[in-house]
């Protein structure tokens, strides 16, 4: 969404901008907002000539667009990987079909944009709309992989913040939630750092970013700095995603669609899928995962020592490209031009 808005911004185009509000612990507080901001948007949305999204907003769907205005979606994860929105109906994560029918979502979209050919189908089926409506023309937000002196950099970036890194190389772990919905989101450690810092710390240190959706419920900073010393940062208050992935050799993740922007830097990724089953029964995916994934399955912390050893020597780089091109094909580094080509000349509806 940055690059679409700095760019309509920079072309002279009057934009509003509506970001999700942090709580204040004061519910009244935060239900006058929302009202003010429903209202605010509701007048927007009636005057606009595109309203673009990268996630779901109920009051998107209230009202249909108007002939002639665009309702784009961006959405925020490349790919398709776990499912989401009418994919998940009646699984533990999803909502239930009866409210869905209800309080529809997803329907007033004019344009959505994709990473791939491959994707469009799992899309229409997770917003419920005309597969036509669907197009790869790429994901603005992955232009930035690439530009050389922004991956290049990201590196610096870090070790500004932690130069206790020195040489070694990064290995960023960054799980996905776990729970049934985002308000019951929670995440467990799993992974023995003490005995990877044994194995490793000579090497690689490992920074860890967590979800949002579960980062401010883990006092890990504290823990990590107390125990684990100079192997292991939690970053996830301090530093973005996309420069913890480009600053990292190797990223250790479990279902999280990190893992598409990520195959656009060519590295080693491992999948520690210690919960495989449940997380497949809960949530789903549109994939068989032990088929889909391009890196090493790990279990437990010994499978991970191991794994990040043999990647060392025998990384397997055409399976990572060969999953790029599945499922990237459409990021080129200039997707945020695409789309705002799409925006100036408009669609009618």
């Amino acid at each position: 969404m940055t690059e679409i808005y700095e760019r309509l911004s920079e072309e002279g185009y009057e934009t509003r901008l509506f970001l999700k509000r942090k709580s204040s612990k004061k519910w009244y507080k935060d239900k006058v907002y929302e009202i003010i901001n429903a209202y605010r948007f509701t007048k927007y949305y009636a005057q606009c000539k595109a309203l673009v999204l990268t996630d779901y907003y109920y009051y998107a769907y209230a009202n249909k667009p108007r002939k002639g205005q665009q309702v784009i979606q961006l959405w925020h994860g490349c790919g398709a990987f776990k499912k989401w929105g009418y994919s998940t109906v009646d699984l533990e994560w999803g909502a239930d079909r009866k409210s869905l029918e209800e309080y529809p979502i997803h329907n007033t979209y004019t344009y959505v944009t994709v990473s791939s050919e491959k994707v469009k189908k799992f899309y229409a089926e997770a917003f419920n709309c005309d597969e036509r409506i669907i197009h790869a023309d790429g994901v603005p937000r992955t232009d930035k992989y690439f530009d050389e002196n922004y991956v290049s950099s990201a590196k610096e970036k870090i070790l500004e913040k932690y130069p206790e890194i020195g040489e070694r190389k990064i290995i960023l772990y960054s799980p996905t939630f776990r729970g049934s919905s985002k308000k019951k989101a929670n995440f467990v450690n799993m992974i023995d750092f003490l005995y990877l810092k044994s194995k490793l710390s000579d090497d690689y240190v490992i920074l860890v970013k967590l979800h949002p959706f579960i980062r401010k419920g883990m006092n890990l900073s504290q823990n990590l700095k107390e125990i684990y010393s100079d192997f292991v940062f939690d970053i996830s208050r301090s530093v973005p995603i996309d420069d913890a992935m480009c600053a990292s050799d190797m990223v250790i993740t479990d279902y999280s669609s990190l893992i598409f922007e990520y195959a656009l830097l060519s590295r080693p990724m491992l999948f520690f899928a210690y919960d495989l089953q449940q997380y497949d029964r809960e949530r789903s995916f549109y994939f068989d995962y032990e088929n889909f994934v391009p890196g090493d399955i790990v279990k437990n912390t010994e499978e991970i020592y191991l794994a990040i050893r043999k990647n060392e020597k025998t990384f397997d780089k055409e399976k990572v490209e060969k999953f790029r091109t599945e499922f990237m094909s459409a990021c080129d580094g200039k997707s945020t031009s695409r789309i705002i080509n799409i925006i100036r000349k408009g669609k009618d509806n």
